[in-house]
């Protein structure tokens, strides 16, 4: 298990998971087509790692994928390849079906030939929106969105290889990740960029839709939890519940910008199908030892810091 290939690994969440595999003694390939959402400067400390190998390829190149794993003896494929943003899923799916539904075939290819093992990351908008309550594993799927859609594809391929072909994988829907290295276009660096700049946030609807904020530095944490102590052929819920209305969580920005939330905001026509609430339930999670989490509001200023930061450069 010590020689992993990571894709997506110039991505946000990917980047931050090499760097605590190669941290932690282990060889790593990592892939990334590096298209919008990926970038060099995310993998900065893994590239000084000399256990760590970096291709610019796509997913969709089975036979380099195929290749890749021979000549390394990789035993398992952590798949963080994806396209994520929501917005951008309404406006056009074609991209999100090549990388979020013909990518994950390609990999299941190559581990139908090979007996590598998957582990795909997912998200908890699979499951679609709840009022009260919580989601568990064995809950129906409800996509309600394109881009879930294409994950919630993406998982019915992986479990129908699973049982037809034989692979095994493992499998984690996560909640909405925070921190530093993830893309503008997502939450918190939008609010944190229109605070920098003295433009107001926009808001989607009232605030009011709720979201559970996981720390990325975590979700590295719980990926590595479940692959040494995971079931194989199990999915896992990643959450340390931490509900927080939109609204709420751009205050807490607003407050350790010093910006009067109030006069910082407008709301603006909100985002056509927009899913009112995720929750999912962690008691799977926590049954293989994963019940730490970082401080939220330790983690929320180290975000902020950084992308302070990043902009004075």
């Amino acid at each position: 298990m010590k020689n992993i290939l990571i894709t997506g690994c110039g991505g946000f969440i990917g980047s931050h998971t090499c760097d605590l595999f190669l941290s932690e003694g282990y060889s790593v390939i990592g892939i990334d087509s590096l298209t919008y959402a990926g970038n060099v400067s995310n993998m900065e400390i893994s590239l000084k790692n000399k256990n760590f190998k970096f291709f610019k390829k796509d997913i969709c190149d089975t036979e380099f994928i195929k290749k890749v794993c021979k000549e390394n003896n990789i035993e398992w494929i952590i798949n963080f390849a994806a396209e994520t943003h929501v917005d951008k899923s309404i406006e056009s799916i074609e991209s999100f079906i090549h990388s979020n539904i013909i990518g994950v075939k390609s990999l299941l290819e190559v581990c139908k030939e090979l007996g590598t093992k998957i582990f795909q990351i997912s998200t908890d908008e699979v499951y679609g929106s709840i009022s009260h309550g919580s989601f568990k594993e064995l809950s129906i799927l409800n996509p309600r969105n394109p881009y879930a859609a294409t994950k919630a594809s993406a998982e019915h391929l992986i479990t129908s290889y699973s049982n037809t072909y034989g692979i095994k994988y493992k499998m984690v829907r996560m909640s909405n990740n925070f921190g530093p290295r993830q893309h503008r276009e997502k939450l918190l660096p939008t609010v944190i960029h229109s605070i920098s700049k003295d433009r107001k946030i926009p808001v989607y609807g009232n605030g009011k839709n709720i979201r559970d904020w996981l720390y990325v530095k975590d979700s590295a944490r719980a990926i590595k939890r479940v692959l040494i102590a995971g079931i194989e052929n199990q999915t896992y819920n990643i959450s340390y519940q931490n509900e927080m209305t939109n609204i709420q969580v751009i205050s807490k920005i607003c407050n350790l910008m010093n910006k009067d939330v109030a006069k910082s905001i407008k709301f603006i026509k909100d985002r056509a199908g927009h899913d009112f609430r995720y929750s999912i339930c962690n008691k799977k999670m926590q049954s293989i030892g994963l019940k730490r989490q970082s401080s939220f509001e330790k983690s929320l200023k180290e975000t902020v810091d950084f992308y302070i930061a990043k902009s004075k450069i």
